[in-house]
């Protein structure tokens, strides 16, 4: 069996990365681990203004993670028990299941074959009394159209909770990613592409309301006031979590988000040589609106006998994953049945193909053509 070590195209070479900026980041981590707690506070503070501006919205909010960040940023929502969010199949349990935590309801919409994100011509017909929220998910980085979905939102009061986990760097609409939202959530774990060495999120608003909910139930559910108590005492005034982003990782993040924008540029370099190195293929590519400019966590492909094409290829040391396979409704948790599970064509057709190929930023051209060569004599 081929180990993380013995790969010749790895999905992630962050520590490559990590290593060019080694004295910022040995720098800016010292800064947390030689002072007061205080400064942790402080490093995380000033994460969370630089991220925010960096992604055009008022205010950001560090979580410990993005499952976590999808919860709070539905409970800031004001999403109950009973209540109907929809959502897709083809992504990560954490979106259906922090839903489904709140005692609310996953309702499942079919998605585009060509960039495979929800299909927004299909969520009106899927609008019920109960629906209070929409939650879509830019898959494998790749944007959703929220902004055709916020008119559609507007019409029926509805929030818009966007999952931008695999999506940092991307942009729509001339716009980076969250900007059609209510409010938006990012992931820093080491795979996605602003990575850190362990869990992270942030989510970020321009919603002054939503922003108090955020930093409510992140910290506790402690009020963010103390007026009228006594000096030491604490004040909840709703359940929350202790859930902030670690201070390291910030330090280790406000080092690293400078450099999203180059990062991009080379994923989508890379990209482009899968693109033209497949060409002409079996494998069917993914396509975007002219609009849409995604990042790429992977590319994400389809090929015919995808099992046997994915154990070779990692048998060959090419890091290439099954993402979101099967898609969530299949998994033994949900025997019972999510609402339109039974009306995915696309999403099912999807699940059996997809082939997710590596596209960190530390990759070169002889790499994507070794793996392009290997993919190229197993689907030809």
């Amino acid at each position: 069996m081929t180990t993380q070590t013995e790969f010749r195209v790895l999905r992630s070479r962050a520590y490559e990365t990590h290593g060019t900026l080694r004295d910022d980041i040995m720098d800016a981590v010292a800064q947390v681990i030689f002072n007061p707690i205080s400064q942790g506070y402080r490093t995380r503070e000033a994460f969370e203004a630089q991220f925010a501006q960096a992604v055009g919205q008022r205010y950001a909010v560090g979580v410990h993670s993005a499952t976590i960040g999808l919860l709070v940023a539905l409970r800031a929502c004001g999403i109950s028990p009973g209540d109907e969010v929809i959502t897709v199949a083809n992504s990560d349990i954490s979106t259906t299941g922090v839903i489904r935590h709140l005692g609310a309801v996953p309702v499942l919409c079919d998605v585009l074959e060509s960039d495979y994100t929800l299909n927004v011509d299909l969520v009106e017909a899927l609008i019920t009394p109960k629906t209070r929220a929409v939650l879509p998910v830019d898959l494998h980085g790749h944007p959703a159209d929220v902004r055709r979905l916020r008119d559609i939102a507007n019409r029926h009061d509805l929030k818009i909770i966007e999952d931008a986990a695999l999506a940092q760097g991307a942009h729509d609409y001339d716009k980076p990613v969250g900007a059609y939202a209510d409010v938006t959530v990012f992931s820093f774990a080491p795979v996605k592409p602003l990575g850190s060495v362990g869990n992270g999120g942030m989510l970020v608003t321009s919603d002054e309301e939503i922003h108090s909910g955020l930093r409510l139930y992140t910290y506790y559910g402690h009020a963010p006031t103390k007026e009228d108590i006594p000096v030491g005492h604490q004040n909840y005034i709703d359940e929350g979590y202790n859930a902030p982003l670690d201070p390291l990782q910030a330090a280790l993040l406000s080092v690293k988000l400078p450099y999203i924008g180059t990062w991009t540029e080379k994923r989508r370099e890379v990209v482009k040589w899968y693109t033209e190195g497949l060409s002409g293929t079996a494998a069917r590519l993914p396509t975007f609106r002219a609009d849409s400019a995604p990042t790429f966590r992977s590319y994400t492909v389809l090929v015919p006998n995808r099992q046997h094409v994915y154990e070779e290829l990692r048998a060959a040391g090419v890091e290439v994953v099954l993402h979101y396979s099967p898609a969530i409704h299949h998994h033994p948790v949900y025997r019972d049945g999510l609402r339109g599970a039974d009306d995915l064509p696309i999403t099912e057709s999807l699940a059996d193909d997809l082939l997710s190929l590596p596209v960190t930023p530390e990759l070169t051209e002889t790499e994507i053509d070794y793996a392009i060569t290997t993919l190229r004599k197993l689907i030809d």
